[in-house]
């Protein structure tokens, strides 16, 4: 069994992880909704977790430890949450195309902070973050 997730881990967390991207773009389309916000909360909480592994959470070698990630795995999420309800107050107010102008506004202000700030590495990225599933 621990031969099958050292060879497949990474291809099933990333398929897990795509899963739960499309199913957070079409729960609000099945209200009627058109909300493009969701891609910037993965992306943020993926950063915010990158960050952490990296600068915070340092381990010396061999795998990442579990407990760690899941603390990781929170953090990301609490901040994206954070940050959600945030931008959802003013968004409750508005409809139709008006909300995904308004996502897309957001999705495309978070892109280029990523792109620009120092601690995201810019347009080169992140590197040397320690893999759980090796």
């Amino acid at each position: 069994m621990a031969a099958f997730f050292t060879t497949y881990g990474f291809l099933i967390v990333s398929m897990l992880l795509g899963a739960m991207l499309g199913l957070s773009l079409y729960l609000p389309l099945m209200t009627g909704q058109l909300s493009l916000a969701s891609p910037g909360f993965y992306a943020l909480g993926g950063y915010i977790a990158a960050i952490l592994s990296t600068t915070v959470f340092q381990t010396t070698g061999g795998l990442f430890p579990l407990p760690l990630l899941l603390l990781e795995m929170i953090i990301a999420g609490a901040v994206s949450g954070l940050l959600g309800i945030l931008v959802g107050i003013p968004a409750l107010r508005l409809r139709g195309i008006y909300l995904a102008i308004a996502t897309i506004a957001f999705v495309e202000i978070l892109r280029v902070l990523s792109l620009n700030l120092d601690i995201t590495g810019g347009a080169v990225g992140i590197f040397g973050i320690p893999q759980p599933f090796a």
